[in-house]
C-alpha cells in the first residue's frame, strides 16, 4: 500500500461531521475507539496510524477513505451493514466509559453487559 499524505485539518473535519451526524463528540469518539479521550484532538499537531484511524471509522460507521477525505462522496449515515457492533465495543477493556460525566465502574459495565446480552437473545423454540 503507497503512503497517502493527509490533511489534518480536513481529517479533523471529517471526524467532526461524522462524529456529529451519529451524535457523538470527539471525546466520546476516541473513548469508544480505544483511545483517550483527547486523543482526536492532539491530531492537529501529529497524525494517528491508519490502524487508529481505521478503529475511530469503525466507531462512526464509516470508511478509511471517508474518513480522511480521500473518497469524496458525501458524509452520510453508512448503511446497517457498516454499523458498529455495540458487543465488541462493551467486550473491549480498553475503552473506558461515562455517562453523563460519571465514569462507568467495573461493575456498572458488567450490568450493562448482561443487560445488552439478555435484550438480544434469541428465544429457544
Amino acid at each position: 500500500m503507497a503512503f497517502m499524505k493527509l490533511d489534518n485539518g480536513e481529517l479533523l473535519k471529517n471526524i467532526r461531521q461524522f462524529a456529529k451526524k451519529n451524535g457523538l463528540t470527539l471525546a466520546e469518539v476516541a473513548t469508544l475507539a480505544g483511545l483517550s479521550a483527547s486523543a482526536i484532538y492532539s491530531w492537529k499537531k501529529h497524525t494517528p496510524s491508519v490502524g487508529t484511524l481505521k478503529e475511530v471509522a469503525q466507531v462512526l460507521g464509516t470508511s478509511y477513505t471517508k474518513l480522511v477525505g480521500k473518497d469524496k462522496v458525501k458524509t452520510e449515515r453508512t448503511p446497517a451493514s457498516s454499523a458498529v457492533d455495540l458487543k465488541k465495543i462493551v467486550e473491549n477493556n480498553k475503552n473506558q466509559f461515562e455517562y453523563d460525566g460519571q465514569p462507568i465502574t467495573p461493575e456498572q459495565l458488567k450490568i450493562i453487559r448482561n443487560v445488552l446480552k439478555s435484550m438480544f437473545k434469541t428465544p429457544r423454540l
